[in-house]
């Protein structure tokens, strides 16, 4: 049977001297300006990108389907790409197949494969899988993202088998969340093993909204990176969880986030020299 563990906003826990409906009201609150912040950070992220040194989003990735997987390359150039239902998308200048878009390609029965190999990229999945006639991921949900500076975006997200993410060397940022529908967040959901290695640089994972059904490995690599986690998640398995900060760091450290209790609880969680109340600065966007 599985244990489980709820990761909720630490905004509410400074006022529950109000009582029951102090708790709840302060709880919505602290979610509104989670939500608040948060697409502050987006924006300013994109708004970095777009004013950053970095040349902009170019090259041409291969799409197609071998052995039932469906297998997604990147170049050595600087890709930008969003993976949908109905659409796999080039940005910017990127270009999928030699063309701006193309819709996802029939014969897909295994896993989701994504090769992304040098350059600055970024690439967003959103694939619910809550309508059995779209594309969704059937399987394993694995993404390479290549050395250099990269950016993850899962949103929305359900793999119904393991979930693998690799960013290698670089200063990367893996951002995991649900999608506002109906006036509140339908979660992203990892039914088995969910493991992310970032290797060396400033790396950022941070999740909400998410439900981990099984084991979750994160290791976070060497220099200065963090885990953070403003919002709801849960960990249905929390004594086979493990967030690594990786090996020991010059300067500030590694930085976990999280609502207190989190860190009381069977979750693992080692190899971090501090614990700040938000993730606005630590890792990758440093």
């Amino acid at each position: 049977m599985y244990r489980q563990v709820v990761v909720q906003n630490s905004c509410c826990l400074t006022i529950l001297h109000g009582g029951s409906e102090g708790f709840l009201i302060g709880r919505e609150r602290g979610k509104l300006m989670n939500r608040i912040l948060s697409f502050i950070a987006i924006l300013a992220l994109a708004g970095s990108m777009a004013f950053s040194p970095w040349p902009a989003p170019t090259g041409n990735v291969q799409v197609s389907v071998v052995n039932g997987n469906l297998i997604i390359q990147g170049d050595n150039r600087d890709n930008n790409i969003i993976v949908t239902e109905g659409n796999i998308a080039g940005r910017a200048n990127t270009t999928i197949n030699g063309q701006r878009n193309i819709s996802p390609p029939e014969g897909v029965t295994g896993d989701i494969v994504i090769n992304m190999k040098g350059g600055n990229d970024f690439v967003r999945v959103e694939l619910p899988g809550d309508i059995p006639a779209n594309f969704s991921v059937l399987h394993d949900l694995e993404i390479n993202m290549g050395p250099v500076n990269d950016i993850l975006e899962l949103l929305l997200v359900r793999v119904p088998e393991e979930t693998r993410i690799d960013t290698a060397g670089g200063h990367d940022i893996i951002f995991v969340d649900g999608v506002f529908r109906a006036g509140e967040f339908v979660r992203s959901e990892f039914t088995g093993k969910f493991t992310v290695s970032t290797g060396s640089g400033e790396d950022l994972l941070e999740f909400r909204n998410a439900i981990f059904a099984g084991a979750v490995d994160v290791d976070l690599g060497s220099d200065n990176d963090a885990g953070c986690s403003t919002e709801d998640s849960e960990f249905l398995m929390p004594e086979q969880v493990i967030f690594d900060g990786g090996s020991p760091s010059a300067g500030r450290g590694d930085g976990f986030v999280a609502p207190g209790g989190l860190l009381f609880l069977n979750i693992n969680i080692i190899n971090f020299e501090n614990f700040p109340d938000d993730c606005s600065h630590l890792g990758g966007r440093v």
